[in-house]
């Protein structure tokens, strides 16, 4: 845990890179504001521009919007804060501090641009979704499983017809099944090659398992587990998904660790805890198989 006078220094360092960011963020705002401004001031210099319909309704309506547009923008950038101060900094000392006290080996990475798989391995979501990894932390946990935990979005398309599939806690751990399983708030199995059968008994959640199978002890420990998860997490939508040899849970939590305002010790404690008990999910997962 941190102390005042670790807290302080990393606070300190947080802060000016976030006033930094900003700073550079809104600077390219106002040049791209500015711009259009000089361009509004010369197109009533040409001639007859705002004589004719064309001209007066793409001076006046668009240029209305685009106006309206980038002083959203120009306002947004300079009152509210990037995120990636907290992923690019503020999180990697946060691990560091995790594995220094702990005595562990968590790897970091943030903004990764990899071609991830996961997605596809555990069928929870289209596998279409491209990935926009925030951060990624992988390792072995206390009990000795070995995970890999992803903030991410899964989008699919791209302008109008973008869909986010997906924007949350993502955990994966390695574990032999005996069954393709799968634990959803919403939507349908996506795992390919696999047939599902969905089970009807039951109301809060949808339960998919291999066509012809029925559930077993494990597969309701897994209930249990999820449930219990869901509460701990205050999670607004969670799925589990059982492959041949991993378990994936993806959460969408009430509040997101992204963004940090008016960051202190109480706030630097609660980061340490909440990415501390992010790894008890893995344990929690791998204890569901146990019996």
């Amino acid at each position: 845990m941190y102390i005042a006078s670790e807290c302080e220094s990393v606070c300190v360092e947080y802060s000016k890179m976030v006033k930094a960011r900003t700073k550079k963020i809104s600077t390219i705002w106002s040049y791209v504001f500015l711009g259009f401004l000089v361009v509004m001031i010369v197109l009533p210099m040409i001639p007859d521009f705002l004589d004719k319909e064309p001209g007066w309704v793409l001076y006046i309506v668009y240029g209305g919007l685009v106006f309206i547009g980038l002083s959203i923008a120009l306002i947004i950038s300079i009152f509210s804060i990037s995120d990636k101060p907290a992923f690019e900094y503020l999180y990697r000392m946060v691990y560091d501090k995790i594995n220094q006290e702990r005595d562990t080996y968590y790897k970091y990475e943030y903004f990764e641009k990899e071609d991830f798989k996961f997605n596809s391995r555990g069928g929870i979501f289209s596998r279409f979704c491209r990935y926009k990894i925030r951060r990624h932390i992988s390792g072995t946990s206390p009990e000795g499983n070995k995970f890999d935990i992803y903030d991410v979005t899964l989008i699919t398309g791209s302008g109008k017809n973008q869909r986010t599939h997906f924007s949350g806690m993502y955990y994966v751990t390695r574990q032999s099944n005996n069954t393709n399983f799968q634990l959803r708030t919403n939507g349908k199995p996506h795992l390919k090659g696999v047939k599902f059968e969905r089970f009807n008994d039951f109301t809060n959640i949808r339960v998919f398992i291999d066509e012809g199978k029925n559930m077993t002890n494990v597969e309701h420990k897994y209930m249990s587990t999820v449930d219990r998860l869901t509460r701990n997490l205050g999670a607004k939508k969670i799925y589990l998904s059982l492959t041949e040899d991993e378990v994936h849970l993806a959460a969408v939590p009430k509040v997101h660790i992204r963004k940090q305002y008016n960051l202190s010790i109480d706030k630097m404690n609660k980061i340490y805890n909440d990415f501390l008990d992010e790894i008890k999910v893995i344990d929690d997962l791998a204890g569901s198989n146990d019996f």
